[in-house]
């Protein structure tokens, strides 16, 4: 009977010898491109950043973050499939099914799928950046961050809500920061009994004498509408984007203590109830 102890020694042996070393070799060769796509990838990465940089077209943080990112993952994926093919795997046979599985995979994920094109409109047509105060899917709040899939606001009381960008884009967005100036819209009304020019100059007074309120554009005071219990007027000051928030609480502020000072009234709801005496038919 034949030695199969060995015979297996043997085969094991030569396989090292022929195979084995062989293999060992194309696994380091292997390693060595994945490290060299790394390597290459970072440096890349910088080059295409430092050209961003320079460039007279100025892409948003999102978008240049974005091209970054999908600039070295492209090296590192080709870095892959290079060394993939050095072990002598079939990248074609890899690649080709990849793409079949592909199909499948996106008709499952058809949502997610949304969200990566919304991103990319989203990236594309810049209707807000990193930073700024914004209203998308009926949520306020600053936007901390962007992905292909999501978007991050931190809203006023600190709350982190992530919003999938198809909500995003699917809906109406309003950017509270991107204009240099904003316009505060604040009614205030008075008493019918009450003077309509001493309250309309006394609240331009209270707009132009506030520091930060802008001379241009100019601010506006008219009367708005004739109320069930007041007369309302629209005071429509211009200031700095920054300054909306603060701006509008002094002006609230000083138009009730001036109003007191000047006592002129600010009415609240109110209605007018007449008793009528009727005789009981007893009486008649």
């Amino acid at each position: 009977m034949p030695n199969w102890d060995a015979l297996s020694t043997e085969t094991i042996q030569a396989w090292i010898v022929t195979e084995g070393l062989d293999l060992a070799v194309k696994f380091g060769v292997f390693l060595l491109i994945l490290l060299a796509g790394w390597i290459l990838a970072r440096i890349v990465g910088r080059i295409v950043q430092e050209g961003i940089d320079r460039s007279k077209v100025q892409p948003s943080p999102l978008l240049k973050n974005f091209i970054i990112n999908v600039t070295r993952k492209t090296v590192i994926i080709l870095a892959v499939i290079v060394g993939l093919d050095t072990l002598g795997v079939d990248t074609a046979a890899i690649i080709a099914g990849l793409g079949a599985s592909g199909l499948i995979i996106g008709f499952a994920l058809k949502d997610t799928l949304s969200n990566f094109a919304a991103g990319f409109l989203l990236l594309f047509y810049r209707p807000f950046d990193t930073g700024h105060y914004v209203q998308v899917g009926g949520i306020e709040g600053t936007v901390k961050d962007m992905t292909l899939v999501s978007t991050v606001l931190n809203t006023g009381d600190n709350k982190i809500i992530t919003i999938p960008n198809s909500q995003v884009w699917g809906k109406a967005i309003t950017n509270f920061t991107e204009a240099e100036l904003r316009r505060i819209d604040l009614v205030a009304g008075i008493g019918y009994d009450d003077d309509i020019k001493q309250a309309k100059n006394l609240f331009m007074e209270i707009l132009t004498s506030h520091d930060k309120v802008l001379s241009e554009p100019a601010p506006v005071v008219r009367v708005k509408e004739l109320a069930d219990s007041s007369v309302n007027f629209d005071v429509r000051p211009w200031v700095k984007n920054e300054d909306y928030w603060g701006v509008r609480a002094d002006l609230l502020e000083q138009i009730k203590l001036r109003c007191d000072e000047e006592g002129i009234s600010i009415p609240y709801p109110a209605q007018d109830v007449f008793l009528h005496e009727v005789e009981s038919p007893q009486a008649a």
